[in-house]
């Protein structure tokens, strides 16, 4: 009910903007095994097709609604350096007081436009995230976020690039706690 709430504040603002709508999910979902959960199939997707389409809708004047898994590529994140030994290379420490951290002039070319065109999206209300993990809750998401775009008719469009789970249990057949492997080999 809050992210519906949420989106349909957010959706409203767009369109007193006179901005068309795009709602795009990006990134894999995970279905757990058990009710316990330990266990997950994931479906991985890094999420770059997603959040390159988010980049340039909002470049041609949509409003995104980016419905992204958590940990997945970002609009405009991806011009940073992978995690990792390159974006800790990529990173100074700049003398203090109080000391800082700058990125090295080889990361700017890429990193720069990158973070004007984010700011400018976020300034001007253009860009709205919401995040998951699970199946269920894309799902749940998903729902609230088309029952908050309905209002806005054929100015609305739905780019669904996330990479959805075709896999379920449903709640009443899955086991409580962890399999376990001494019960034999796992049989999904």
């Amino acid at each position: 009910a809050a992210t519906e709430e949420r989106v349909r504040a957010w959706a409203a603002a767009q369109a007193a903007r006179g901005r068309r709508v795009a709602l795009v999910t990006s990134g894999g979902t995970q279905v757990p095994l058990e009710a316990r959960a330990v266990r997950f199939l994931e479906n991985f997707s890094s999420g770059r097709r997603g959040a390159a389409s988010a980049e340039r809708l909002v470049r041609a004047g949509y409003g995104v609604c980016f419905l992204h898994r958590a940990r997945s590529a970002f609009p405009w994140a991806r011009a940073l350096p992978p995690h990792g030994p390159a974006l800790l290379d990529a990173l100074r420490l700049t003398p203090g007081p109080p000391p800082g951290v700058a990125a090295a002039p080889a990361a700017l070319p890429a990193l720069l436009p990158a973070l004007r065109e984010y700011q400018r999206a976020t300034e001007e209300g253009a860009l709205l995230a919401i995040e998951f993990t699970g199946l269920v809750e894309y799902l749940a998401l998903l729902r609230a976020a088309a029952r908050a775009l309905a209002p806005l008719g054929s100015s609305a469009m739905f780019y669904l690039a996330a990479a959805v789970s075709d896999f379920y249990i449903p709640v009443s057949e899955m086991p409580e706690h962890k399999i376990q492997s001494s019960e034999g080999p796992l049989q999904v």
